[in-house]
C-alpha cells in the first residue's frame, strides 16, 4: 500500500506542526544510515563539511566531533526542518562553527571549492534534474574532496511500490554512478545493505585533483 500523498510530501519538505513531527521521527529512523554515510566520508580534523538536505540536523553533531575545529554548513529548503536543526545544534551555532542556510542544492549560496567533504542522505528522490544537483555539488567541492550520497535505490522494487511516484523518483545504483561520473566525479566506494524491508546504498565519490 502506498503512503498517503500528504505524508510523502512532508517527507520531501516538512512544513508546519505535522512537518515538525515528521522531522523528529525521521531523525530516529535515519540515524543508522547517517552513521554509515559519515563513516564513508572520512572526515578529518579541520575539514570544511557540508550536509546537503540536512533536515533535522542530527548528523551535524556527529560531524562536529570528527572535524573539530573545522567548519560545518547545513543546507535545506524546508524552514521547518531548519528550525529543528537549530534547536538540536544550539551550541554549535553559538560557537560559530556551524552555519545553516535555506536553499536548493542545484543553486547553492557558496563559492567555488568551499568544502572538503560533502554529505547528502535521502535527497536524490526529490531532484527532478539530478545532474544539475551533482554539478553544483562538484562546483563547491575542492579538488581531492570527497562526496557521499546515501539513498534507497530503484533496485529496491518495494520502495517504488510504497512511495507515490509523483513525489519520489527512485534511481538505480548504476544510474546514480553514471550521473556522478558525468558530473566529473570518480567513484571511490560503494556500500549496499539489504534486509527484509529495504535496500540502502551509499556511494562515495571524489573530485579528482586535476579537475
Amino acid at each position: 500500500m502506498k503512503k498517503p500523498q500528504f505524508i510523502a510530501r512532508q517527507g520531501r519538505q516538512p512544513s508546519g506542526l505535522f512537518g515538525s513531527l515528521v522531522g523528529r521521527i525521521m531523525s530516529k529512523e535515519t540515524a543508522a544510515a547517517n552513521d554509515i554515510a559519515i563513516a564513508l566520508l572520512n572526515v578529518l580534523s579541520g575539514d570544511r563539511v557540508l550536509d546537503v538536505g540536512t533536515g533535522h540536523g542530527a548528523a551535524l553533531a556527529t560531524l562536529a566531533t570528527l572535524n573539530d575545529p573545522g567548519s560545518l554548513d547545513g543546507l535545506d529548503f524546508s524552514s521547518t526542518a531548519l528550525k529543528i536543526a537549530q534547536k538540536k545544534n544550539r551550541s554549535l551555532l553559538r560557537s560559530g562553527r556551524l552555519h545553516l542556510h535555506e536553499g536548493m542544492s542545484d543553486d547553492m549560496p557558496y563559492a567555488d571549492q568551499s568544502f572538503d567533504k560533502i554529505l547528502t542522505m535521502h535527497t536524490i528522490y526529490f531532484w527532478e534534474d539530478a545532474a544539475a544537483h551533482f554539478k553544483e555539488i562538484f562546483r563547491v567541492l575542492v579538488p581531492g574532496g570527497r562526496f557521499v550520497i546515501g539513498f534507497r535505490p530503484g533496485d529496491d522494487t518495494r520502495a517504488a511500490s510504497i512511495f507515490p511516484n509523483n513525489v519520489y523518483a527512485f534511481r538505480t545504483i548504476a544510474d546514480v554512478k553514471q550521473l556522478l561520473e558525468k558530473a566529473g566525479f570518480r567513484i571511490a566506494e560503494t556500500e549496499r545493505r539489504d534486509d527484509r524491508k529495504s535496500i540502502l546504498s551509499w556511494i562515495a565519490a571524489e573530485r579528482l585533483s586535476s579537475n
